[in-house]
């Protein structure tokens, strides 16, 4: 285990999605705007109508097999999104409903807003983090 720690305190951000804003691009333009370097997306809901995720399905291997669930104009629950923000890079997470059931993974792109997503991204000022390969190859946090 690692840890990271801050005295400093930074900006708190709250982006507000309309319809057909785009989720995961809109995150990104926000902190290439607003030169966010390090962050935690603290919190992001909503509503989406496509959206789709990955998640890994194995459990020894590295590149992981992943599934990808997709979603085509289909009424969502933007339940709950986190992530990390390490050297201007998100890395968001994400779980949506539709009436049957809740899936989480990992947001990729072309997720678009039915009505509104609200998400709060809290900035690290002087907290320095990226991103390395491990030894055995997924990407971890480490201070820069």
């Amino acid at each position: 285990m690692k840890y990271y720690s801050s005295e400093a305190g930074g900006r708190v951000i709250i982006l507000r999605l309309n319809r057909g804003d785009l989720l995961l691009e809109s995150i990104e333009q926000a902190i290439r705007e607003l030169n966010i370097t390090d962050g935690t997306l603290v919190c992001g809901y909503g509503t989406l109508n496509n959206c789709t995720l990955h998640m890994i399905n194995t459990v020894n291997e590295f590149p992981a097999k992943e599934d990808f669930p997709t979603w085509n104009d289909s009424p969502l629950e933007l339940v709950s999104m986190t992530g990390i923000i390490a050297d201007g890079k998100a890395h968001i997470h994400a779980v949506v409903s539709d009436q049957g059931h809740a899936v989480g993974g990992h947001l990729e792109p072309g997720c678009s807003v039915i009505y509104l997503a609200e998400i709060v991204i809290y900035e690290h000022r002087n907290l320095h983090l990226t991103r390395r390969p491990t030894a055995w190859g997924p990407l971890a946090l480490y201070e820069k």
